[in-house]
């Protein structure tokens, strides 16, 4: 039996709610670890644990989009005690509002996180086709990953393969409208210093939910998690509910 697709980044047994975390394309359950120590004791955190990397690293990294969602959907309820709610970080996001689609039973939230609506978002078709010097000089220049990995090279063979299969995926996504806008609670997360997104592009969520999504900026850049943790969090901790969060943001 293949190893389960969510794993908990830090345990807490007495949460009130879960948290689960698709992180940006190559990422892994090591991407949540920042921030699980900032949520309040009630938020608990998980991770997808994709194949073809970190405690994975051995096994290949999935390329077909349409099967590999259907797996999330199937596993993720036989692993993650209700209720959990679904945090996709950029290109996670489409992942995660996938999953979030084909699961039996809605989610408590959808949190997308530095990533346009589905049906306008402008994917990279050719980056994971690349040869390896074009392929990171390409994938540097568009911003596809926090600095603090283009910055380390000596990474790069380890971390190219997940890396280019997650693009792989996002390559083959082409959309298909749903027969009826997704009814879970959808909130869009973006870095007010964002230059790659546009408003059009982050309100066109509203397109794929039964209520308007509620849109909350974050004095970040694009990368969140990396440039705005502690906000990321208490933002997120709020629309969540949780019964510990102290947040002025707005």
């Amino acid at each position: 039996m293949s190893p389960p697709l969510f794993v908990p980044v830090e345990a807490r047994p007495e949460a009130r709610i879960r948290l689960v975390v698709f992180p940006h394309a190559g990422g892994g359950p090591a991407s949540a670890g920042s921030l699980a120590g900032r949520f309040p004791g009630d938020v608990e955190v998980w991770s997808v644990s994709p194949p073809g990397r970190q405690a994975r690293l051995a096994e290949p990294p999935r390329t077909d989009l349409d099967p590999f969602v259907a797996d999330l959907a199937a596993d993720l309820p036989r692993h993650v005690p209700e209720p959990f709610a679904l945090f996709g970080y950029c290109s996670g996001a489409l992942l995660a509002f996938l999953t979030c689609r084909a699961l039996d039973r809605p989610a408590a939230r959808l949190i997308v996180g530095s990533f346009a609506a589905p049906d306008v978002a402008v994917l990279p078709r050719r980056l994971h086709a690349l040869p390896s010097d074009l392929f990171w000089d390409e994938l540097i220049e568009m911003g596809g990953v926090p600095d603090e990995i283009a910055a380390r090279e000596a990474l790069r063979p380890v971390l190219e393969p997940a890396l280019r299969a997650d693009f792989g995926l996002l390559a083959g996504y082409r959309h298909r409208p749903a027969a009826a806008p997704l009814g879970t609670p959808v909130t869009v997360l973006y870095g007010r210093h964002d230059t790659s997104l546009t408003r059009g592009g982050l309100l066109g969520w509203r397109r794929q939910t039964a209520d308007r999504p509620v849109l909350r900026g974050l004095d970040a850049s694009h990368w969140l998690a990396e440039t705005a943790p502690d906000e990321l969090a208490a933002v997120i901790a709020e629309e969540l509910g949780s019964a510990g969060c102290v947040s002025d943001t707005a």
